[in-house]
């Protein structure tokens, strides 16, 4: 009798177990269904219909995995605005001319505050205050200061920058105006660059095939050290390295740069456009970027 009632309790275990198993199985088969769905553009429209709470926003996406030869998966791109994203093509020339011996990084510049405009902590240093060419360079980047792209502006000679521009492939972006002029917006010179072109850089910047693998590897050691991380860091693991730069003008927000994932690095570049709300786009954004990391990234 006891035989069988120890025979009876492992078969009923057995179906227990079995049943316990099965039903796992059936709870990650959506997960395992999303996960088998291919990036495409299908798959970042769907993304991007559905994730918004501002559907006013028009987003242009870039995403490409650095670790596949896949395609790249582009939503949208087109020639906009580009904010402070001009910036990375500033401090690429500045690093040319550095290793041309035309620039010096250690060379010490005077802030005049009646040149300074607002956007980063230049703009609220005392007047006379010194800095070098590398630290204006640094707070270029990794605060995005408008008087320290300002500055380089003037060093580097637009010409010069919209040259390395043309040479790194670019169609899209131009630079013809300094930061917080909007006279010469008004005059019809404004900024420009898309999420190919700034995909383009990044991915020359990723492979050491920008300028030289020193150069470039210190220029996104600059950008790993971003300040805002409001849009692509926000909901993704915080233990990652992201080189990234961000931009922003009235009812845009911008956000382009290289994740080092847990399993591909990626490059990801968002724009958006007719932004009203910006905090729930800043979130939407965010939400795009983990949806992203999920996919590719974790």
């Amino acid at each position: 009798m006891m035989k069988k009632l120890l025979v009876g309790k492992k078969v009923i275990l057995s179906i227990f177990t079995c049943f316990i198993f099965i039903c796992l199985i059936g709870l990650s088969l959506p997960e395992a269904a999303g996960a088998a769905e291919p990036m495409s553009e299908k798959w970042l429209s769907k993304q991007v219909s559905t994730i918004p709470i501002e559907k006013d926003v028009k987003y242009a996406v870039y995403i490409k995995n650095l670790k596949v030869d896949d395609k790249a998966v582009v939503l949208n791109s087109h020639k906009m605005a580009s904010a402070s994203l001009i910036k990375i093509p500033i401090m690429i020339e500045a690093f040319n001319q550095k290793n041309q011996g035309k620039l010096n990084f250690n060379e010490q510049i005077v802030i005049k505050h009646a040149q300074a405009v607002e956007g980063g902590s230049v703009y609220n240093l005392p007047d006379g205050t010194v800095l070098t060419v590398g630290q204006i360079l640094d707070l270029m980047i990794v605060q995005s200061d408008n008087t320290a792209a300002n500055i380089l502006i003037d060093k580097l000679k637009m010409e010069n920058i919209n040259a390395m521009i043309q040479k790194l492939g670019c169609k899209d972006t131009i630079l013809q105006r300094k930061m917080m002029d909007f006279e010469a917006v008004k005059q019809g010179r404004q900024n420009y660059t898309s999420v190919t072109d700034m995909a383009n850089i990044l991915g020359k910047l990723y492979n050491s095939q920008c300028l030289d693998p020193e150069s470039d590897k210190a220029m996104l050691a600059i950008m790993l050290q971003q300040e805002d991380n409001t849009v692509i860091p926000a909901q993704i693991p915080h233990d990652l390295k992201i080189a990234h730069k961000t931009g922003e003008l009235d009812g845009m927000y911008y956000d382009c740069g290289i994740i080092y994932g847990h399993s591909s690095d990626y490059i990801l570049c968002i724009m958006a456009e007719n932004v009203k709300d910006e905090p729930h786009v800043l979130y939407d954004m965010s939400s795009l970027s983990l949806a992203i990391y999920d996919k590719i990234g974790r």
